[in-house]
């Protein structure tokens, strides 16, 4: 772990994984989640050629809460990341709730962004017409929740994460019940080791107030809208995600000036951690990075 003092006195905390002189991929972790999910991603980013930074956001794991924190807050702290480790250009991917965290980045770090990466993520529920949901599958609030109580937000999910925290087992039980045949079987690989479960812990004994906070910097408005994010996204989305609908997928796809969409109709929602995903998505990022520097190129 490796810790950044902000200009406002916080402490950021991340990991520094991957090859150290590869090209820099920013990564946003899920939620639950924390910096720990780098080291997933790292065997592979080596072999291609990554530098995987992977920050706690506030309040969770290792970096210092920010009260009344909005989603467009995220990217001041990854700028100043990027200053402290003297990175011109560099991309951003998330899973789940990190993906909020890439879009926000891709507009408003555009000059240094090359590429946005979104692996299930949450789209903009401000501009959204489809089902507006009071509780996710995976019993966190959804953005009707939202829109109608943050204070009853907060008190639900302190309620899940007290309970979760007091019962690990319980808690990768009910996962399991909720995923697919794939992500059962990826799940029951990756608990042969404690990456996974440490990721988890250091998440949930972060608390209800971090975490709800964190939850709702994406469940209420962003603070800019799809069409104003103009760097290239790609967009990845499992047909079989129990966790985040596909249809979130297609309306950040049909949104976004500049979107590529992938569906994958076998994978779930923890398909980022399997290797063989990796491979294809470390393969497409080279590309998509290729096609942006040539199109810098040919601008006059």
């Amino acid at each position: 772990m490796k810790k950044l003092v902000l200009r406002d006195g916080r402490t950021l905390a991340y990991t520094d994984l991957g090859d150290p002189q590869g090209y820099p991929l920013v990564f946003g972790h899920g939620m639950p989640g924390s910096r720990l999910q780098g080291h997933f991603f790292h065997a592979q980013a080596l072999r291609h050629g990554f530098r995987i930074l992977t920050p706690d956001r506030p309040g969770i794991g290792n970096s210092d809460y920010q009260p009344e924190r909005q989603l467009l807050d995220y990217p001041n702290d990854i700028q100043q990341l990027a200053d402290a480790l003297s990175l011109e250009r560099f991309s951003h991917f998330g899973w789940s709730s990190g993906g909020s965290r890439t879009l926000a980045c891709c507009y408003t770090l555009s000059d240094r962004v090359d590429l946005g990466v979104c692996l299930s993520g949450y789209t903009n529920f401000s501009e959204y017409g489809g089902d507006h949901t009071l509780l996710e599958a995976t019993r966190w609030p959804g953005p009707r929740l939202a829109r109608c109580s943050p204070g009853l937000v907060r008190l639900v999910v302190q309620l899940v994460v007290g309970l979760s925290r007091r019962h690990l087992g319980l808690y990768m039980r009910e996962a399991k019940k909720l995923v697919n045949s794939a992500d059962r079987d990826l799940l029951r690989h990756l608990l042969q080791g404690d990456t996974f479960q440490r990721d988890q812990m250091l998440c949930l004994e972060s608390g209800g107030k971090a975490i709800a906070t964190d939850l709702l910097t994406e469940l209420e408005d962003w603070g800019f809208s799809l069409k104003q994010v103009h760097t290239p996204i790609l967009i990845f989305q499992g047909e079989e995600d129990a966790f985040v609908p596909v249809d979130y997928a297609r309306h950040l796809a049909e949104h976004l000036p500049n979107a590529e969409l992938t569906l994958m109709p076998s994978a779930g929602h923890l398909y980022p951690l399997a290797e063989d995903f990796q491979n294809k998505l470390f393969e497409r990022i080279r590309q998509g990075l290729a096609d942006t520097a040539s199109q810098r190129r040919a601008q006059p």
